[in-house]
């Protein structure tokens, strides 16, 4: 049988490692022919997706400056066209423009002569464009445009691109052109596309659509034809709208390209990336592959020929296991063989003659086993006595509790005594002596620490009891020492928790109020002068919360801790209060300057920005300052006053601090009726609604009202809101009341449809601590529904920096709220972000242009650019713009010659009841029907 078994395995391990290879071969191909052509796919609609992408951010820079461009067009004065002086004045004013065009703005006439310029030192010329192609153009379509390049940009010798607007009359008849100009050779608005850099060699060009490269990275590659294998590609993307494929480049290097014309000029974008470069990566992945596949294969035949072997060696391993049977225990001692006959049979006989022995032997083993289990593996130190000290019997846990083995203590008996600690052998003497001398031992239980020999301190519960046979006569102690070190560790941490902040490690208010009352004592007894008390509570913090989340929260908080620790005396005590509010004891200062000094440090510390979840975060700070004895000589007057200072620095305008005064209790008192007041006021009807007419510029028409909130308090009268708006936000109650306001002023538009003016829509004001509620969109929803109003004549507006504070957040609740229709405005715009960046993701209908710029707009430079680049930005965004606080006619005319789309202000109207808004209305339409009979 030996002797047919090599014969049988070669013949096995053939066959079978054959058929593994050739599977394993077969499976390699089609991963690694699927791999490279993913690969490809993959690779090349990336590349598009970036050429996209990029394409529509040059697009949106060139229609920006061509609706910039037009803009001010428009708003060309008269005597610019006939004047080069008012011409030059116009054109220099324009700062905002010209920061797009480094060879100035040009101002032509019809006749395409040169009419005026920007530049300061320009002399008069008899410069002329007349037969300039985009001159031309301009004045055939009416219309901006952008040129080809070309020489005639103001500068000599150097290829530029012109843009141009027309100068339109009332008539429709271009008047003059307004151009403006940059070098192709030096920095523009466009450069810093090409600049960017695909992967690790891949680069962009703007390819004009007579193949000529008008933006390169390389400034002598610029006003060179495209290779002559980038041909095809860029007529494709031309016609087209995008165009994928290799070409050769003019260096012979086969270049992976994809392209995307673009939509304001007839260019196209192009991203080249060579074609060894791109599949590096594939090259490696190939050489690892087959290096993998080749290990595998061998992995694989080392594998069949164990199992080969394996399998054809039962009788050699039934010989060994009978060999080795004295040996071997437990499990171990049975044969297992994959065999049957007489072998089987013989196995079987052999295994139960095995068990029955088995079966006997760990009878014997169980019985000795729970004997040494009661002696020996308790993790108690347990022991017996004689009367003379000796010892009859140790168990062996002494030296894991003492540090001493059984045989030490056997030796010398009195290593027990000596081993206590000797802050506890005076209590253990005492204990000893009470129950006797000569049995030194008592039923009691005894705690106390013990040195082992390692030198290590150890807590041990000790009990001693005496033994006495049935006469009574002593014949020793049994003891037990227990380690309780663990048990006391943890009954200390959790005293510790008692009085410390489990977020930030500091003292809480409990051990707060001891220190500051053990502060006060050692004061009165004139161990030190005074004692200061800061209370420093961190500016809107419950907003940050709310807003990032609470686990940001919270590690905001400890970062803050570790900043205030670093500021402590010795001395001096830190306690987070509660919240956000943190507290100082500051014992044994000399003067209030100290006082001053450490606020400062407080505030500065806040400095620098926080980073508690990879999202920088700025802090300000208020502070509360008491000062003992002459704030208080009681820890809880205090306490007491330097809170009710720093609620006075917070509502002073936060990131300071205040000495606390006695007039800020009536202060605090009366911040404290109000915000008591305003449930109650709610419920009673004190709260009501005004309405802010907005009028359309265009046709002059009352179409949307803004709904105001007002307070009548039944004993104080009227509250202005921006006392108790604040105090709204601050308590939480802003939730409620602003869920009011919608519902009030839903039902209020819905009654108007019904019975009242001409369908207006309505806009609300939303604060963040509202639009930040799980349920607010569902809140809204109901409030529509209630009040029977359709969603279209409903407006909310929100801040800036609402929504970009959680963009995502945001982006998700305006989808919700666009999709039923509702209108979405920006309120207060300009004084925030202002970026279009942010701006276009959100599905907005409105921009209203905070009145802090309508103010000083025929005044300040600065705010009328600023509404300008508003109502431009708005525009080119498709929003319709409004402008609050107008209160004369010529902030309006000017409004009104920069496009502006609506007004709401005082010029119109102030807010008005329901009644009069009727009656301002009613009022309205009939001196319209007047003047167009």
């Amino acid at each position: 049988m030996s002797f047919l078994h090599p014969s049988l395995r070669a013949r096995m391990t053939l066959a079978v490692t054959g058929l593994i290879l050739v599977l394993m071969l077969v499976t390699a191909i089609v991963t690694l022919t699927f791999f490279e052509r993913e690969y490809e796919r993959n690779m090349t609609a990336q590349q598009s997706d970036v050429v996209r992408y990029l394409a529509g951010d040059v697009d949106a820079t060139l229609s920006n400056i061509l609706e910039a461009l037009f803009v001010n067009a428009r708003s060309v004065p008269d005597s610019a066209l006939t004047n080069p002086h008012a011409a030059q004045e116009y054109l220099a004013s324009r700062t905002g423009l010209q920061r797009f065009f480094k060879n100035h703005l040009h101002l032509y006439g019809a006749n395409g002569r040169l009419i005026g310029t920007s530049a300061q030192h320009h002399h008069a010329t008899s410069e002329s464009i007349a037969g300039q192609q985009y001159f031309k153009q301009t004045m055939q379509q009416a219309k901006p445009l952008i040129s080809d390049p070309t020489s005639h940009g103001h500068t000599e010798n150097q290829a530029n691109i012109v843009f141009t607007a027309p100068v339109i009359r009332g008539n429709g008849q271009v008047v003059a052109v307004l151009t403006g100009s940059f070098n192709l050779y030096e920095k523009n608005p466009l450069s810093r596309y090409v600049s960017i850099t695909l992967g690790k060699s891949g680069i962009l060009r703007i390819i004009s659509n007579s193949g000529q490269v008008l933006l390169h990275a390389r400034n002598s590659r610029i006003l060179q034809n495209a290779s002559q294998g980038a041909g095809p590609l860029v007529e494709k993307a031309l016609r087209e709208g995008t165009a994928t494929g290799r070409h050769i480049g003019m260096d012979n290097q086969v270049l992976i390209a994809s392209m995307q014309r673009l939509n304001t000029v007839n260019w196209v974008l192009a991203a080249s990336y060579p074609e060894t470069d791109a599949y590096a990566p594939v090259r490696t992945a190939r050489t690892w592959f087959i290096i993998a596949t080749l290990l595998g294969m061998a992995v694989a035949v080392l594998l069949v020929l164990f199992m080969m072997r394996l399998l054809t060696r039962p009788l050699a391993q039934l010989a060994s296991h009978v060999a080795e049977l004295p040996e071997k225990r437990g499990a171990e001692r049975f044969i297992h063989l994959p065999v049957n006959g007489e072998i089987g049979n013989l196995t079987g006989a052999f295994n139960s003659m095995v068990e029955e022995i088995d079966q006997s032997t760990q009878a014997l083993r169980n019985s000795e086993q729970r004997y040494r289990i009661v002696t020996e593996f308790t993790n108690d130190f347990t022991y017996w006595r004689r009367p003379d000290g000796s010892f009859e019997f140790i168990s062996p846990a002494c030296l894991e509790v003492t540090g001493y083995s059984r045989e030490e203590l056997f030796a010398q008996p009195s290593l027990m005594e000596e081993m206590i600690h000797p802050g506890d052998r005076e209590m253990f003497d005492r204990m000893a002596a009470e129950s006797g001398e000569e049995i030194n031992c008592n039923n009691e239980e005894l705690e106390y620490r013990i040195i082992t020999k390692g030198g290590n301190t150890r807590w041990v519960r000790h009990t001693c009891r005496p033994i006495v046979d049935e006469n009574g006569v002593f014949l020793g102690r049994r003891g037990c020492r227990s380690d309780i070190t663990e048990h006391k560790q943890l009954a200390d941490q959790v005293s510790h928790m008692v009085l410390h902040d489990l977020l930030t490690g500091l003292p809480n208010r409990s051990l707060f109020a001891d220190r500051l009352f053990l502060a006060t004592a050692q004061r009165e007894r004139g161990d030190h002068d005074l004692t200061v008390v800061l209370f420093f509570g961190i500016d809107r913090f419950k907003l940050i919360n709310d807003t990032l989340g609470h686990e940001t929260g919270d590690r905001l908080l400890i970062m803050v801790a570790e900043r205030l620790r670093k500021l402590l005396h010795p001395n001096d005590t830190l306690c987070r209060f509660g919240g956000d509010v943190f507290a100082f004891i500051l014992p044994g200062r000399e003067s209030r300057h100290e006082a001053v000094t450490m606020s400062y440090r407080v505030l500065a510390s806040l400095a620098d920005p926080f980073n508690p979840s990879g999202q920088q975060v700025t802090l300000s700070g208020s502070i509360g300052i008491a000062i003992s004895p002459q704030d208080g000589t009681d820890a809880e007057t205090l306490q007491k006053n330097a809170e009710t200072a720093m609620y006075d620095a917070k509502r002073s305008g936060k990131n300071s601090f205040r000495f606390y005064a006695r007039e800020m209790n009536a202060q605090a008192a009366e911040m404290l009726r109000l915000d008591n007041s305003m449930p109650q006021g709610l419920v009673n009807g004190d709260f009501y609604l005004h309405y802010q007419p907005q009028l359309n510029l265009e046709d002059n028409s009352v179409v949307a009202v803004e709904a105001l909130l007002r307070w009548r308090h039944p004993e104080l009268g009227m509250i202005p809101p921006d006392r108790f708006i604040p105090l709204a936000e601050e308590s939480g109650f802003i939730i409620k009341l602003g869920e009011w306001v919608l519902r009030t002023a839903c039902a209020q538009c819905a009654a108007w449809q019904q019975d009242g003016p001409a369908p207006l829509r309505i806009a609300v004001n939303v604060s963040g601590c509202q639009f930040n509620e799980p349920d607010f969109v569902d809140m809204v929803s109901t409030a529509l529904s209630s009040s029977g109003l359709s969603p279209e004549y409903l407006e909310l507006e929100l801040t800036e920096s609402l929504l970009i504070s959680n963009e995502q957040q945001a982006l998700q609740k305006l989808q919700l709220l666009k999709s039923m229709g509702i209108y979405l405005a920006i309120d207060d715009f300009g004084t925030g972000y202002s970026s279009l960046a942010y701006l276009k993701h959100f599905p907005l209908d409105r921009l209203k242009i905070d009145k802090s710029f309508i103010n000083d707009i025929l005044t300040d430079p600065d705010d009328a650019a600023i509404t300008e680049a508003i109502i431009a930005m708005g525009h080119s965004l498709k929003l319709k713009v409004i402008a609050e606080g107008v209160e004369t006619r010529e902030q309006l005319l000017f409004l009104e010659d920069r496009g502006c789309d609506e007004m709401q202000g005082y010029y119109l109207s102030k807010p008005l009841s329901e009644h009069d808004l009727k009656v301002f209305i009613t009022a309205r339409a009939a001196d319209s029907a007047k003047e167009t009979t």
